[in-house]
Parts: C-alpha cells; sequence; structure tokens
C-alpha cells in the first residue's frame, strides 16, 4: 500500500530506475572474513547540461523531501537528519509514518538489509507532493561493491535519482576516546555527513576530491566524517547551482 500523503499526515513535520550510476558510501569497518576492503572508485558522473532551469521551484512549491523512518528509529535521530536538509539544502522535509523494513529486502546469510532493494521500495512508495525520498534505519546494510557481493555501509544513494536510504548502525562504530558526550556529539555530526552527502547524491553530486566537503568520498572509513566540515564546499555549491538547486542564502 502506498504511503499516505502529507496532508493526511497531522504530525508531519516541514522543516527506478537507478539513472547513470548507484553511489555508495563505505563504511570504516572491517571488511569480513574472505573480503578485501577497497576504497570506491573515483567518480566521473557530470553534470547534463540544459535541464537546471526545470529544477528550480518558487517559493510557493518549495521542493520537499519525503523522510521515512524504517522501524523503531528514534526522534532524535529523525530531528537532526531533518535539520541538517533544511539547513544545507534549504529544502522542506516532511516525515511520514514510521514503515517495516521491507521482506524482500532482508538479506539472511549476513543479517542485514539490501540498500539497493530498500531504495526500489522508496521509490514504490513515493508520497504524493514529495520530490525525493530518503529512508532512515537502524539496521545494518550493504550493497554489491566491484567483486564483494555483500558490502556494508552507511548510506546509499540514486545519483541522480529520487531515493536515497541511511543507515545510523555503523556511524555510531569506532567513536574514539572522550566522554559519552563527546562521543554522542561525533555521533550527531557523523550523521548530519551522512544525511547531507546522500541528498547529495540525488540532487546530482558526485565525490568531492576536496577535503572537508560532505561529498568527500569515504575512502573506505568511517572516519572521514570526523575531519568534516559539515558544508559543501565552493565547487559543489557551484555545481548545485548549475544543476538547478541553488543553496539557501546563509
Amino acid at each position: 500500500m502506498p504511503l499516505p500523503g502529507f496532508r493526511d499526515m497531522p504530525w508531519a513535520i516541514c522543516c527506478r530506475a537507478l539513472q547513470l550510476s548507484l553511489l555508495l558510501l563505505v563504511t570504516g569497518c572491517s571488511a569480513p572474513p574472505g573480503e578485501a576492503s577497497a576504497a570506491l572508485p573515483p567518480d566521473e558522473l557530470a553534470a547534463e547540461p540544459g535541464l537546471a532551469p526545470e529544477n528550480v521551484k518558487g517559493p510557493s512549491t518549495q521542493a520537499a523531501l519525503a523522510l521515512v523512518p524504517f522501524g523503531d528509529v528514534d526522534q532524535e535521530a529523525i530531528a537532526t537528519v531533518t535539520e541538517a536538509i533544511v539547513r544545507v539544502y534549504g529544502w522542506k522535509v516532511e516525515v511520514t509514518e514510521p514503515r517495516e523494513l521491507p521482506k524482500q529486502a532482508w538479506y539472511a546469510p549476513r543479517k542485514r538489509y539490501r540498500a539497493e532493494k530498500l531504495l526500489d521500495y522508496l521509490n514504490d512508495h513515493m508520497p504524493g507532493g514529495a520530490d525525493k525520498i530518503m529512508g532512515l534505519t537502524r539496521k545494518d546494510i550493504s550493497t554489491t561493491k566491484g567483486d564483494i557481493f555483500d558490502w556494508g555501509i552507511c548510506g546509499l544513494a540514486e545519483s541522480p535519482g529520487t531515493a536515497s536510504v541511511v543507515s545510523t548502525y555503523r556511524i555510531k562504530k569506532k567513536l574514539g576516546k572522550g566522554t559519552k558526550a563527546q562521543k554522542k556529539e561525533r555521533y550527531v555530526k557523523r550523521l548530519v555527513d551522512l544525511a547531507t552527502h546522500e541528498f547529495g547524491h540525488t540532487l546530482g553530486l558526485p565525490h568531492c576530491p576536496n577535503e572537508g566537503c560532505v561529498m568527500e568520498d569515504a575512502k573506505g572509513t568511517v572516519l572521514t566524517f570526523d575531519h568534516s566540515t559539515g558544508k559543501l564546499c565552493e565547487d559543489c555549491a557551484r555545481l548545485l547551482e548549475e544543476l538547478g538547486f541553488p543553496l539557501p542564502p546563509i
């Protein structure tokens, strides 16, 4: 059954085809036994010219992201992702009713969920009035990377496209030393960067070579989040404007 439209959700908050390629954000966890650890290949995605004006919306038709909590996602994580998308990209965020993770995405041999199947599900359950859709889960997710069939990841997105999915499972690992409060702060920062990174892919942004940009390739480690500036670099901001998605005024 499709998700209800936003107008039918009084508690909602404002705040597939795979096209060209699926860009995944690899975690910093060790590869499973028998699997070699490898960084993602350089992204060669280029913006398609001549399409930008059609993407721009006026104030009365502000672009909207549907945020779909999968299972028992905590409200703080939902609020963190919502605030990040609104702050960085200026999009409206509508939180849908929680949904159970689709059974067809379950990968029993590794006891986790296949991210590409979650994207299929999200595309098939797009709420009315939404322009993009993002799933948020605390469960582990994976996809195929090169010769490795089941590679654990933090997030996956169509690039460019409609759907993305973000998992909090792996960004809670390797938080380093510090107080409980410091570790929580580090986790929240990672979640902000992860959500803005995957959402950026759906808008057409490739991985960025500039260190500190939220679109930087993780290079096989979750620790990449920890030196991020939490912002798009000037190059990515300029490309985003060319794609028809200018950033909000600071």
